[in-house]
């Protein structure tokens, strides 16, 4: 990672402290849209737009009092999913930078959510055995946001479905954009191309997905189990 990139997202966080109103999620999110359009100059709005409007439906119908996201990056989505999160529920969102990890974390805080938002340092891999032990994690998440690397989203939604952790009412969320920070930011990301395995995983396990695509380009998916793997 690059000083620039480093620059960058420092300049998003010091932004939103300045701009956002502590303790309010929406503001918080809203600061942060206008950091990126603005560092962007408009680019990718409506593909982010589409993205933001799937994720607000799918876990404003499931209020999910466990939930994960792997990918954190500068905690955007963590703070949208958090809103819906109720008092005592929990939200586990795994990050493997540790630049990345603390701007989250403090976004986070300064959202109000740091009673159900958590950030952990790390790879599901490395991790999910310890956060299982943390946050006694012993039966089904209601929610799953893949946001990550798209080459792990299969062996990661493995690894949680063999503790137990996706079964036949958790919601799996796949988002197909590429983050800012990501070193393949601005290549054209092509799906279900570059995640084929993982999109033939979830039809052979009976799972209906939903994506939402843009200008011929899929940008978020939604998928519900119809049975267990």
């Amino acid at each position: 990672m690059s000083d620039f990139h480093e620059l960058r997202e420092r300049s998003l966080l010091q932004y939103v402290i300045a701009k956002s109103a502590e303790g309010e999620p929406e503001s918080v999110t809203e600061a942060m849209d206008v950091f990126w359009d603005t560092y962007f100059n408009g680019e990718g709005t409506a593909q982010w737009k589409l993205r933001v409007k799937a994720l607000d439906d799918a876990i404003s119908a499931k209020t999910p009092r466990t939930a994960m996201e792997i990918g954190t990056y500068c905690g955007y989505t963590a703070v949208r999913m958090g809103r819906h999160v109720p008092p005592g529920g929990k939200l586990i969102s795994v990050e493997m930078d540790p630049l990345y990890a603390a701007i989250a974390t403090k976004i986070i805080e300064h959202a109000g959510l740091r009673d159900r938002v958590f950030v952990e340092i790390g790879t599901v891999k490395d991790r999910l055995a310890a956060i299982q032990k943390k946050y006694s994690l012993s039966g089904p998440l209601d929610a799953v946001l893949l946001d990550h690397d798209v080459n792990s989203y299969l062996p990661d939604l493995k690894r949680l479905e063999a503790e137990g952790l996706i079964t036949k009412g958790t919601v799996v969320l796949c988002d197909w954009s590429l983050y800012p920070g990501s070193d393949d930011y601005g290549r054209p990301l092509q799906v279900p191309t570059d995640g084929k395995e993982f999109m033939t995983y979830l039809a052979q396990a009976g799972r209906p997905t939903a994506t939402h695509s843009l200008t011929g380009k899929e940008v978020f998916t939604v998928s519900s189990w119809t049975g267990v793997v």
